[in-house]
């Protein structure tokens, strides 16, 4: 592995994403809500050492680095949504059986969309009706081989409310294992659909959601915020993709579309990592933004004509692409359900945390979901941080979680502290004296 240098360290002052959002959310954080304030504000504190930090030394030179915190936001944070993606892809290529896994992506139509927006457990029950009706399938398909008896399937759901141009586009990417399992884990292989079968699927789904939506009013705006979340998804940035060729596996009905023809081999673990990855991934994406001559910003999405907009703009877009509170973005169902009885039989066990070398860690040892820092990079980029250019090891040294504390530290290391870049208080309401 390669040597780790400074050149990797992150700068997110000098990020354009960055300078961008200090630009546009004066005008723009008056009338958000304060979940999306919050998620500005740690967005703004995030790869900040003022704001804490991790403090790692050498063991031979004793040379300091120093880690900074991240906000571990689910908005448009570039660094903290691709680790989410990332550390998600990990865990599942390792948790995932070796079976063949299909990717089945639900879209809803344009009339719909804002409805789900405003009422979010409309969208879980399309993911429910999506998974059940995938299994009903499969399990018709089994009974045709010969196979009887009840089964079981396995699926990961990931919620995405957003699309590759920065518009508000509830839709859902199901990865589903293409086999059914018996009561006592057996696996029973199945052959992959086709276009007639897709279609039909759709139709069951169809038939049920039809229940959830016909007696539901046309919504309405409540707040700006919430006409700005509609604006996001009547007009999308840039120009619209001309229409693509008829593929397979594709159905389409009602302005609904479900597509099926992505699927990875049990063995391609690598693909799929990828796979959850992409489903699992944030909205935007830091590289594809650049700051023109003007002042004004370009974005390239990954589909569709590159768009230019002011840096209001472009604010205004990036809190509409904030998810719902308390809804989760990634959903296990059947046998890959947390409590689920065949979950250890199916399954492959988690990788397991990795353990810090200090004594603090040795002595007040807990389990932990997430991958740390280090693993994370060595992962991704294929490098050693914890290697120091010396030859020796980096061990955690202290952790500074207050801002003063880590102030006082960072002036101790020689290192010198930029102006602070506050978010502006939203403006009050104006008190009106009472009638006397």
């Amino acid at each position: 592995m390669g040597e780790v240098g400074e050149e990797r360290r992150r700068a997110p002052q000098k990020s354009v994403l960055r300078e961008a959002f200090q630009r546009g959310w004066p005008s723009v954080g008056d009338w958000v809500p304060k979940r999306v304030r919050r998620e500005a504000e740690a967005y703004v504190r995030c790869g900040d050492a003022r704001f804490g930090f991790v403090e790692v030394s050498c063991d031979d030179c004793h040379q300091a680095r120093v880690v900074a915190f991240c906000c571990k936001g689910r908005g448009w944070c570039p660094s903290c949504t691709n680790r989410r993606a990332v550390e998600t892809g990990v865990r599942l290529a390792v948790l995932l059986p070796w079976v063949r896994h299909r990717q089945w992506t639900l879209s809803l139509p344009f009339k719909l969309r804002f409805l789900v927006v405003k009422r979010p457990e409309l969208l879980k029950r399309l993911e429910l009706r999506l998974v059940r009706a995938v299994w009903r399938w499969q399990r018709a398909v089994a009974r045709r081989l010969g196979v009887s008896g009840p089964f079981r399937g396995g699926a990961v759901v990931f919620t995405q409310w957003f699309g590759s141009s920065l518009q508000v586009t509830p839709h859902l990417h199901g990865l589903v294992a293409e086999a059914l399992w018996t009561p006592t884990g057996e696996l029973v292989e199945l052959p992959a659909p086709d276009t007639a079968d897709v279609e039909g699927i759709l139709v069951r789904v169809l038939r049920g959601a039809q229940k959830d939506f016909e007696d539901l009013e046309a919504p309405w705006p409540d707040d700006e915020y919430e006409a700005a979340q509609r604006e996001a998804l009547q007009r999308p940035l840039g120009l619209e993709l001309p229409p693509s060729p008829p593929r397979r596996r594709v159905a389409v009905g009602a302005g609904f579309s479900l597509h099926a023809d992505t699927a990875v081999h049990g063995n391609d673990r690598q693909g799929i990592e990828r796979l959850c990855r992409y489903g699992a991934r944030g909205p935007v994406s830091e590289s594809r933004l650049r700051r023109l001559e003007d002042g004004r910003y370009q974005y390239t999405p990954k589909k569709g004509v590159t768009f230019t907009l002011t840096a209001e703009a472009l604010v205004r877009r990036l809190v509409s692409l904030v998810p719902p509170a308390k809804v989760h973005l990634t959903s296990f169902h059947g046998v890959y359900a947390p409590h689920a009885a065949l979950r250890p039989r199916v399954t492959m066990p988690p990788p397991p945390a990795p353990t810090s070398p200090s004594k603090e860690a040795k002595t007040k040892a807990r389990t932990t979901r997430r991958l740390d820092w280090a693993a994370l990079h060595q992962h991704t980029f294929g490098v050693d941080v914890l290697r120091c250019p010396c030859g020796g090891r980096r061990r955690i040294h202290a952790i500074h979680s207050t801002r003063k504390t880590a102030e006082a530290r960072l002036l101790q290391l020689g290192h010198q502290l930029p102006s602070r870049l506050i978010l502006p208080p939203t403006t009050a309401q104006p008190s009106l004296p009472l009638a006397g």
